[in-house]
């Protein structure tokens, strides 16, 4: 009896504390591929970013704009930020800077908007003068 009124109470305790709902990662979205455009960049032409586990590999719309890298997310922020290091990239000064990024998930569209590598302020938001903004979508 005393066993089945604890079993009975520590489940009534989890369902009021709400964590009866496992809420999904963001990391668990954001894998895969993902497709779309630079916001004000003069090149057209799609950009790709690829994310599995934490890693991330971004080619842009021309052969000399990518980088790839290892990222974690802050989900506790709002906007919520990633911030990425550097492994490699076509411009070798920024290879071992660290990134800061805001993003958001609506639905199938990933937008993020990232200072330059190496720089320590997060973007204020994602039309902040400075930064680079992406929107992509799944695929």
């Amino acid at each position: 009896m005393t066993n089945k009124l604890m079993v009975t109470l520590f489940a009534a305790g989890l369902l009021a504390s709400g964590c009866a709902t496992v809420q999904k990662s963001d990391s668990n979205v954001l894998q895969g591929t993902w497709k779309g455009y630079e916001v004000g960049r003069a090149t057209d032409g799609t950009c790709r970013l690829v994310i599995s586990g934490n890693t991330l590999d971004y080619r842009g719309a021309s052969a000399n704009d990518w980088c790839k890298g290892t990222f974690t997310l802050r989900e506790d922020t709002t906007p919520k930020q990633l911030v990425g290091v550097m492994s490699e990239c076509d411009d070798p000064q920024y290879v071992g800077k660290t990134v800061h990024a805001i993003y958001r998930i609506d639905a199938d569209t990933l937008t993020l908007a990232g200072s330059e590598p190496g720089s320590a302020e997060v973007p204020a938001g994602f039309d902040a003068s400075g930064c680079r903004k992406l929107v992509l979508k799944k695929q």
